[in-house]
C-alpha cells in the first residue's frame, strides 16, 4: 500500500475518500456513456482540475465523499497524498480527452476512452488498486 512506502509527499489524504471519490467517478462515466447527460464530463472534469491542481479538499466530490464516511461513522485511513493527486492529474487528462473527442464529433473514441477511466476508478473504488499511483514512481517530476 501507499501508506507504507516512503514519503512522496509531506501531505497525506484519507484513502476512504479517495476510494468513494472513485466511485462517483464510476457513476459520472456511467451517466455519460448510457444517458443524455453529457455535461457530466464538464462536472467531473471540473471537479478532478480542483483535486489535481487546487486543494483536494475543496472539491465537490470530496466533500461529499467526506460526508458520506461520516454518515457511515467511517475511521480514517491516511494515505500519501502525492499519488493520488497525479491521479487526479490523469484523471482530468482522460475527462478532457473525452470531452474533446465527444463535442469533435467522434462519441464511440471518447466511450472508449470513458470506459478505460471508469474501469480505473473502479479498480480504486472496489479493490483499492490506484493504477496511475503504481505509476508515479516511475513518472518524471515535471509530470507529478
Amino acid at each position: 500500500m501507499m501508506a507504507q512506502a516512503c514519503p512522496i509527499s509531506f501531505e497525506t489524504i484519507n484513502e476512504k475518500v479517495a476510494r468513494v471519490n472513485a466511485a462517483l467517478t464510476v457513476l459520472c462515466m456511467l451517466v455519460f456513456v448510457l444517458t443524455p447527460f453529457k455535461a457530466v464530463i464538464l462536472i467531473l472534469g471540473a471537479d478532478l482540475f480542483i483535486r489535481a491542481f487546487l486543494k483536494p479538499g475543496y472539491s465537490f466530490f470530496s466533500l461529499l465523499s467526506r460526508r458520506i464516511l461520516r454518515m457511515l461513522n467511517a475511521e480514517p485511513t491516511m494515505t500519501n497524498a502525492g499519488p493520488k493527486i497525479f491521479a487526479a492529474k490523469t484523471g482530468f487528462v482522460f475527462t478532457f480527452v473525452i470531452g474533446l473527442l465527444y463535442w469533435l464529433g467522434i462519441p464511440a473514441a471518447s466511450y472508449i476512452f470513458a470506459t478505460i477511466l471508469a474501469l480505473f476508478a473502479f479498480l480504486e473504488a472496489a479493490a483499492g488498486f490506484c493504477v496511475a499511483c503504481r505509476l508515479y514512481p516511475f513518472m518524471p517530476d515535471f509530470v507529478k
